[in-house]
């Protein structure tokens, strides 16, 4: 593919001459006969050649968003990266919930109707609130990973070979830190924030723990750079600039990757796809979404926000993610 191959040149010239630990653990996996990069292996090593699809709120099928069902369908499918949300409980619990109250997606509004906001709720009633899913309207004990509210523990424990994109949202996030460090996580976890206090703080729990700033032009990105990298040591950095390229410069020489949402580039011409009834027009737009995707690849985003795997997958990783 056009992408893998700019790619590898891209890295060539800017690495030559270098090698880490992480090289050699590469070539000792390839001689082994196992898939040379993992999505672990790839979250953190720069040297790694393959993007990282991120499935947007954990939306690979037909499962509810930011649930545990959504997670281990996105890891059956061989999905590397999942993008959740975290917030707190009242209780300092740390769950997965896009927004900040819990009527848009849950059945709160009826249930706890003075208490809609996840920072109201205890642990125990938030599991108590059932996921607005048809499926789960007769018994949703029965199914209780698609149909109640998770734990980000939960998600972590559940899951053993995809890694997270977490879009912080609100806590304590020495409290999240400290989680991710106690249950041996750290390599799996990307914690992506705006705010570059809440970046440290993380990092000061986790020294080793990677984190993500966003940034929307060339000067923001080289401000990050200047400012922080020594510090915090970033692996990804996280914008929609245009041109991707003029950034990618930027960042190639630290070692640093980009991080694209591709909601409306790629993902519009996927929903068309899906939409029409003529399949002359159907693969017109496949193709355009092929194209715009290849463009973007060849730029040098390495890390794609999307909000559905499936295009992704067939594409990318046809015989399995690092194959």
């Amino acid at each position: 593919m056009r992408w893998l191959s700019v790619f590898l040149m891209l890295m060539f010239a800017a690495c030559a001459g270098e090698s880490t630990g992480a090289d050699a653990g590469t070539d000792a996996g390839a001689d082994a006969g196992l898939p040379a990069w993992t999505p672990i292996s790839c979250l953190a090593d720069p040297a790694c050649p393959w993007p990282m699809v991120s499935a947007h709120r954990g939306l690979c099928g037909s499962e509810p968003e930011n649930t545990l069902a959504a997670v281990l369908e996105c890891e059956a499918q061989g999905v590397p990266m999942v993008e959740i949300d975290t917030r707190e409980t009242a209780d300092g619990q740390i769950v997965v919930m896009h927004d900040s109250d819990v009527t848009r997606t849950t059945d709160g509004e009826t249930r706890f109707p003075d208490q809609l906001k996840v920072t109201e709720l205890s642990l125990s009633e938030f599991a108590q609130l059932v996921i607005d899913d048809p499926r789960c309207a007769e018994d949703p004990d029965a199914a209780p990973a698609r149909c109640h509210p998770p734990t980000f523990e939960a998600l972590l424990l559940a899951t053993t070979d995809c890694t997270f994109m977490l879009d912080y949202k609100e806590g304590d996030v020495t409290r999240l830190a400290e989680l991710v460090r106690d249950l041996g996580m750290s390599d799996r976890v990307l914690f992506f924030e705006d705010n570059l206090d809440k970046l440290h703080a993380y990092r000061a729990v986790l020294p080793a723990g990677q984190v993500m700033g966003r940034a929307s032009n060339v000067a923001e990105f080289q401000a990050l750079i200047d400012g922080h990298h020594q510090e915090l040591d970033f692996r990804w950095l996280h914008g929609e600039p245009s041109p991707v390229a003029e950034v990618v410069a930027v960042l190639a020489p630290h070692h640093i990757r980009l991080y694209l949402d591709t909601f409306i580039t790629v993902d519009m011409w996927l929903t068309a796809a899906d939409t029409t009834e003529d399949e002359q027009q159907k693969q017109e737009y496949l193709d355009q979404a092929r194209q715009i995707l290849d463009d973007i690849l060849a730029e040098g985003a390495l890390a794609l926000g999307v909000g559905g795997t499936a295009f992704y997958l067939s594409y990318l990783y046809p015989n399995g993610f690092g194959r």
